[in-house]
Formats: structure tokens, C-alpha cells, sequence
């Protein structure tokens, strides 16, 4: 399945799949909303949960280029550039 596909299905089947197929790799906080970013099927998804509630309000598919301003801090490159 790629990104396309998965973006266009409902809520509940998007958490399943990350739930079965996707590898939690960063966490960070926005707001009132706890934000995991997983990876699966060569692509990055974020959930937004929302812990007072509950709920998962979302599922969000990042670019690359989103991740590296969103998450720059979490993960460690300076091997990558020697």
C-alpha cells in the first residue's frame, strides 16, 4: 500500500494498519495532543491522541521534509555526516 492509498481510507482502518504494520519511531507534544510518528509501508504517519478525551483525533501522512523541522531534535544525525 502506498501513502495515496492509505490517505484516502477511513479513520479506524488507518489506525488498524499502523497499529499491525507500523514501528513507532519519535513522540513529541503539540498543544493538548500527544503526536507519535510511525513508519510503515515506506511512508510516515503521525497520530494525534488526545489523552483527555481519549481519542485519536487524526492520522497524518509527513514528507520527509516535515519530519526533519518537526522532529530535528529527536533523532541523532551526526553520524550520517561524518
Amino acid at each position: 500500500m502506498d501513502d495515496k492509498k492509505f490517505s484516502k481510507l477511513p479513520l479506524k482502518e488507518k489506525i488498524y494498519l499502523i497499529f499491525e504494520h507500523g514501528n513507532e519511531i519519535a513522540t513529541r507534544q503539540f498543544l493538548y495532543f500527544n503526536i507519535k510518528l510511525y513508519t510503515l509501508f515506506g511512508f510516515f504517519a503521525e497520530v494525534w491522541y488526545v489523552p483527555s478525551g481519549n481519542k485519536i483525533e487524526k492520522v497524518e501522512i509527513l514528507s520527509t521534509d516535515e519530519i526533519l523541522s518537526l522532529y530535528k531534535n529527536e533523532f541523532d544525525i551526526s553520524e550520517l555526516l561524518k
